[in-house]
């Protein structure tokens, strides 16, 4: 018995996830929506609020299986898993010590079925595959920011650029759901909705509020 599950990835609004998810669903149509974890955010790191979560069930679920089952992380594409070449090797290191098969739409040798007795052929082709795809992966991420700092550089010389604008959260408000959560009366996705706000955003003012009250217990 197979346990499926999958992991999507967009870094903007602009961007849709129901392409990855249709190819998702089109290579394992009985996979529960439930086991789809989706993140809205940069593939540099992976400190991502779904991935986080994602890893402890699997986690969970890898100490708790039995031997006939098996567990399937399925990705429609590796850089939807992150684009730092070390951090997503460190990241497959991971999930294999835990006994879970990451299947790669777009690398086909993840997705074959051997037997145990040609399971190194298929290993070593995948890993040299892996390996260059991380690199341009890699690559297409130094790219990306090296583009975006010439572009502020050039908007910071003609006097035009003003950054982004910061995002006001209103005081008491964020009090309350953030004593809501923190009593699990809800989930952290639940307090980022009532907020109108991203994970990095959330994750950041509850860092700023938990130091400004052990401040305040100080004085």
């Amino acid at each position: 018995m197979s346990l499926k599950y999958a992991y999507c990835r967009i870094s903007t609004t602009d961007q849709n996830i129901d392409r990855q998810i249709i190819a998702i669903k089109n290579f394992a149509p009985d996979i529960p929506d439930n086991n789809i974890f989706i993140d809205e955010k940069t593939g540099k790191d992976f400190d991502r609020e779904q991935y986080r979560e994602m890893k402890v069930i699997l986690e969970h679920i890898s100490n708790a299986k039995s031997e006939n089952e098996t567990i399937e992380l399925i990705v429609e594409e590796l850089d939807r898993l992150g684009r730092n070449a070390d951090l997503i090797k460190k990241e497959l290191l991971w999930f294999k010590e835990h006994n879970i098969i990451v299947r790669i739409l777009e690398i086909p040798t993840t997705l074959a079925e051997v037997g145990d007795s040609n399971q190194w052929v298929l290993d070593m082709t995948t890993q040299i595959i892996i390996e260059v795809y991380t690199a341009i992966a890699q690559q297409e991420l130094e790219k990306r920011a090296k583009r975006q700092a010439e572009g502020i550089a050039v908007a910071k010389s003609k006097g035009v650029y003003k950054g982004r604008k910061p995002i006001v959260i209103n005081g008491s408000l964020f009090e309350a759901v953030y004593q809501k959560w923190k009593s699990g009366a809800i989930t952290a996705r639940q307090a980022m909705q009532e907020l109108g706000i991203k994970s990095n955003t959330f994750y950041r003012r509850v860092a700023e509020y938990e130091s400004r009250s052990v401040e305040n217990d100080k004085k």
